[in-house]
């Protein structure tokens, strides 16, 4: 036992690298990132090529983030509703009250506010500010139907009214409430179902990222030639762009893009890009190109059998 050879400290680096340059499928590799790497594999320095495809990674991705922010603040939604043409006053919930609603979720800070705010001053507020209010905007057709149609029946003469029993009016009610809920309790477990499935996206993203990232940027054999490293730094570069694409077209397919083809042109060429958005699934379009980025890589031999095999399986 003590006679075996200890492995060397270069593979024992690879896991927390790995997943710092995973993360790339979310947010562009930083200018730190590129420093350790290149203190990791100082070969790595003359190697203008794979410095080469991470900056221009790095800097599409930048483009992605420029296009769809994740900052959901009212600022920003404004923005965002603005350049669709749409007036924002009546889209983003909360905009003039301040108060989160399901469109603008709760922060840390928002919460602190609201619940350090005194319910009389929070009603008060909802009722000076209730012509902004987006769910109104919504149901205010109904509400004035409903309204109209009980202000006759109470301004008819009683005479004009047949004499009915209010006992199926109330079994009515009692049916329509006990419906409401199971609808409601559905509601919420798809919600839950959602998140959950959504999650599970995510998880396997990251999964896929680092173990690409792990085998075609931090190999030592891979490594130790240029071309080699030139081409699986190709590869980690398009895998990633593939599973950056991935992640916002799956989200426009379930909730309706903004722009149709921003994405694929911030990420892909022209060429690519239009190939892909006029395809009728673009998410299983992605992912079969992200299968066969993969397989390139294995047949060059810069990824590991048993590696390829955990991707496929992911």
């Amino acid at each position: 036992y003590f006679l075996r050879p200890r492995p060397p400290p270069m593979r024992r680096c690879c896991a927390p690298l790995g997943v710092l340059l995973a993360a790339s499928t979310t947010q562009s590799l930083s200018f730190t990132a590129q420093s350790r790497l290149s203190r990791v594999h100082p070969a790595r320095r003359t190697a203008p090529p794979t410095l080469g495809a991470i900056a221009l990674l790095a800097e599409q991705l930048e483009v992605v983030r420029s296009i769809r922010p994740a900052d959901d603040s009212a600022e920003v939604q404004f923005k965002l509703w603005e350049n669709a043409g749409l007036n924002p006053t009546y889209k983003v919930s909360g905009s003039i009250s301040g108060e989160p609603s399901y469109t603008r979720l709760f922060s840390h800070a928002d919460w602190r506010e609201y619940s350090g705010t005194e319910p009389l001053e929070r009603w008060m507020r909802a009722i000076v500010t209730w012509r902004y209010s987006t769910v109104l905007r919504a149901l205010w057709k109904l509400s004035l139907l409903a309204a109209l149609w009980a202000y006759a029946v109470a301004s008819l003469p009683a005479a004009l009214l047949p004499r009915t029993s209010p006992v199926p009016m109330s079994l009515f009610g009692q049916a329509l409430g006990l419906l409401l809920v199971f609808r409601t309790n559905n509601t919420y477990q798809r919600l839950a179902e959602a998140r959950t499935l959504w999650g599970r996206a995510i998880y396997l993203t990251r999964e896929v990222a680092q173990g690409v990232a792990t085998a075609l940027l931090f190999d030592r054999r891979v490594a130790s030639k240029e071309e080699e490293m030139e081409g699986a730094a190709e590869g980690a570069a398009a895998s990633c762009r593939y599973l950056a694409a991935f992640s916002w077209e799956l989200n426009a397919k379930l909730t309706g893009p903004t722009l149709p083809d921003d994405i694929l042109r911030a990420l892909f060429t022209a060429e690519e890009a239009e190939w892909m958005a006029a395809q009728r699934s673009r998410p299983l379009q992605l992912l079969g190109a992200l299968r066969r980025a993969l397989h390139a890589q294995w047949r060059e031999g810069n990824l590991p059998t048993h590696v390829h095999r955990k991707l496929e399986e992911a």
